[in-house]
């Protein structure tokens, strides 16, 4: 019985210090626009660019301890450069495991989480609407 609940307190411990989910972007403009996240642990990813209507992007976000920094994704005009300044941003503190968390990038006012599907998400926009 003791093992048991060993064992169940170490899962427990691993799935809420770690973090595997997907998200995805779609583009809601036919202008050319780019877009790049910076993770909790203040990496970033590659900048995604889209050049038409409903483009998606997938990525996969994974690591320890996912929801002590918030997850940011910003969208630029042009590609991204020193000295170009963001179209705009979203941020949120994101966790979990097998979820998504879908975004749509808006050609003048930047990108919006829209919902989040199976996952953590607070202390930020994490969906759009009331």
């Amino acid at each position: 019985m003791n093992l048991l609940f060993i064992c169940f307190l170490h899962l427990l411990i691993l799935i809420t210090d770690s973090c595997k989910f997907n998200v995805q972007v779609r583009s809601e403009t036919d202008r050319d626009v780019w877009a790049q996240f910076t993770f909790h642990n203040k990496t970033e990813s590659e900048v995604f660019q889209f050049t038409k209507y409903g483009q998606t992007k997938n990525l996969t976000i994974t690591g320890t301890l996912c929801n002590l920094a918030p997850t940011v994704l910003k969208s630029w005009e042009t590609f991204p450069k020193k000295g170009v300044n963001p179209v705009g941003q979203t941020s949120a503190h994101l966790e979990g495991i097998g979820g998504t968390m879908y975004y749509k990038i808006f050609p003048k006012d930047g990108p919006a989480a829209v919902r989040a599907q199976g996952m953590l998400c607070s202390w930020g926009q994490c969906r759009l609407g009331k």
